[in-house]
This record gives structure tokens, sequence and C-alpha cells, in this order.
């Protein structure tokens, strides 16, 4: 498979009145083509923060202090507005996470779908309509002649996030953003959503990014996954690695504090102890040293390097680059 988003380095800082906000501080990842990667973590880690920046929609005052987003080869980072523009929808779109605070209340769903077929491709407003027709009974919505003329207020919440797919997949995007989807959604929307999600991913060979602080959805949709804490990557791997060879402490803390469906007998769930990270004063060494029940030293003083742990698995660590060494 080809490579279709590389992000080097990544490092993303909020300036504020009180300091800088060091909201991703230097990620590295790459999707292909047709590939599902999640993105895991907890509130405040930098996920949506990512997202934005990847599609150019970091507000102010949001900076980008370094590193590259490289879609099909061009760096996104060095678009122009109009640019940028053709991008954000042809190439790459996103679901966000609360479709009622994105869809806008005083217009039709007919008329916000059409919108976005007009901004970016040239077509008549009558064949503007009609393919929104067509795609919203792909997203599963039905009597879509009725519902192109409700308000988003008239739809009930999985309707509303549909007609959001809907408009995040209208325009045939390589790389579609899912942030937290299903967050507001009752379990039995959640999985039709996920679903359908994954079906339109099949069909129309798309790569799709999905953020989420739910184990149980990256283990039905993805291909891999990136956990992410206080800004940073802190380990990387397939489904396979994360769900069954978890090699960092915060990973594993994550596999802990989740109920397992398939227990024998009743097991205690263990929660993560203390606080996230204050991201105006960073720790100087790793992120989760504070909270880890297998924190050393050097934990403390030093940021712990990347080790590679084969085929794509890699996890940043201090307890894993000792145990390499001993066994070296």
């Amino acid at each position: 498979m080809d490579k279709l988003l590389e992000v080097k380095d990544l490092k993303v800082s909020f300036f504020t009145h009180a300091g800088e906000v060091k909201a991703v501080g230097g990620i590295s990842y790459e999707i292909n083509h047709g590939e599902i990667m999640g993105i895991v973590g907890e509130s405040g880690s930098g996920k949506s923060v990512e997202a934005y920046t990847i599609i150019g929609l970091l507000q102010s005052p949001g900076k980008v202090v370094g590193g590259e987003i490289l879609f099909d080869g061009e760096n996104v980072l060095e678009y122009t507005p109009e640019q940028m523009e053709d991008f954000r929808g042809n190439k790459v779109s996103m679901i966000f996470q609360n479709p009622m605070t994105c869809l806008n209340p005083v217009y039709s769903i007919g008329n916000q779908l059409s919108e976005a077929i007009l901004c970016h491709q040239k077509v008549e407003k009558k064949e503007a309509w009609d393919k929104s027709i067509e795609m919203l009974k792909l997203v599963g919505i039905n009597n879509p002649e009725k519902r192109m003329k409700q308000y988003p207020h008239e739809l009930s919440g999985g309707m509303r996030q549909r007609v959001m797919i809907a408009m995040g997949l209208i325009c045939d995007p390589k790389l579609l953003i899912a942030d937290e989807p299903t967050t507001a959604l009752d379990v039995t929307i959640q999985a039709q959503i996920l679903e359908l999600i994954k079906k339109l991913q099949e069909e129309r060979k798309m790569s799709v990014i999905f953020i989420t602080h739910n184990l149980g959805v990256v283990a039905e949709v993805c291909d891999k996954v990136s956990v992410m804490y206080a800004g940073k990557i802190v380990e990387q791997g397939s489904v396979d690695d994360i769900f069954y060879n978890p090699s960092h402490p915060y990973t594993l803390g994550l596999m802990r504090s989740m109920p397992r469906v398939d227990a024998e007998e009743y097991e205690r769930l263990i929660p993560i102890e203390g606080n996230p990270v204050d991201m105006l004063n960073p720790p100087e060494g790793c992120g989760f040293g504070a909270r880890c029940e297998y924190c050393m030293n050097i934990c403390l003083r030093k940021e712990p390097p990347t080790i590679d742990l084969g085929n794509g698995h890699r996890s940043s660590c201090w307890l894993l680059a000792s145990k390499q060494k001993e066994e070296a």
C-alpha cells in the first residue's frame, strides 16, 4: 500500500496570556490508502488539535511551531488559502463530534448538503440537489426527499450524525477524519454508525482517521492504533499489537480500566491513578511518569526514547529501553 498521509514531528502550541500550551509535542505517523487508523487518548491529549491542524481549521491562538503534514507527497502546511479550500472537502473531510453545533440551525438539510457540492464542484443546483438525495439514501436515511426540506432540530441525534457523515463523504474525499462521531449517541445507534462508516470506507477505498477514547470502537473498525498522552504518541501498532501485546504502561492502564465481556468471573476495573498533565508546565521527563506504577528516576528527568518492537509496533518507555539494554 502507498502512503496517503505522513505526519512528521508535528508540533502545535497555543500561545495564551498564561504562557505556551504545547498541545501537540512532536508526533509522527503515516496512513496508507484504504487504511483506518484509530487515535486513542483521554480528553486533552491533543487528538482533536492534530486533526484540526491537518484539515486547516486550527484556530488562534493555536500555531504550528514545527513539523510537516504530507498528503500525497505535498506539504499541506505550505498551501495557500485557495489550495487549502480545495484540499478541505475535495481530498479530506471531517465528521465532527457534535452534529447539532456543526449543522446550521437556520438552513435546511438540503441547502447545507448541496452547498458543500456547489462549493467544490462545477455542477448545476439541480444536480447538486439530486446528488444530496442519493447521499442521504446511501447513509441509510429514510424518505430523503422529505429530510432535505427539514431543519436539524427536526431530526433525531442518529439522523443528524448520518447527515454529518453524508456531508463528509459527498465530495468523495481520499481521507475522512471522524472526531468521536458516536460520543453523543446511545449504544444501538453507535453500532449502526460504526457499521455504516466501515461499510462506506470499504466501498470507496478511502482512508480514515478515527479519533476516540473508546477502545471497543477501535477494536471494531481500525487496522492500526496510535495511543496519545500529553500531546505525544506513546505507543503505535496494529490493533492486535495494542490489544494483545500492549507495551506502554498508559496503554496497559487503558486496557485494565475497560470492562471485558468475555470475562469468566467478576473482575474489578483498575483506574489510572492521578491527574492529567498540566500542559502549561509539562514535566521534564515522561509525561506519564507521575501516574506510572513502574516509574523510575530517569522517567522524571529525561524524555524516553521510542523503541521499535518490530512490524510497525513502537513504544516510548524507559522500561522497554532498559529491558532492551539487558537483553543486548
